[in-house]
């Protein structure tokens, strides 16, 4: 027995309850790690059921801004924040070399660290 025959209020509804669920707290917690490496380090997020699409990843001075929201189709203005974290980068980061890659339902973001940084380096003194 079919109680409702319009595919598109049924479509509309789904994207209206999904959206309530996740104002409510109907969604799981997203997971972060942080790896660090001799050449670097890596900020690994873990969020069930959120799109690649969903995630931002900005770079704004030393800071690194990860965040993703969930945006309704129909209204691409209404949107909803699901995580938002800022992290401070340290001096021996490469900010230019940062990349961000989605595989597996995981975002990396990967910080690669200066080529000479950690290596020691004599500071000449000069007499004045």
């Amino acid at each position: 027995m079919k109680l409702i025959k319009d595919k598109e209020l049924l479509r509309n509804l789904a994207q209206q309850i999904d959206l309530l669920n996740t104002v409510g707290g109907g969604i799981s917690e997203t997971s972060v790690a942080i790896k660090k490496y001799k050449k670097g380090a890596v900020i690994q997020v873990w969020a069930a059921g959120v799109n690649p699409e969903s995630f931002r990843v900005i770079l704004n001075n030393n800071q690194l801004i990860v965040l993703s929201a969930l945006q309704n189709p129909e209204n691409p203005s209404l949107a909803v924040p699901l995580f938002n974290k800022t992290f401070m980068l340290p001096p021996q980061v490469d900010l230019g070399r940062i990349e961000a890659v989605y595989q597996e339902g995981q975002l990396q973001v990967r910080l690669p660290y200066h080529e000479a940084a950690g290596q020691p380096r004599e500071i000449e003194i000069k007499q004045l």
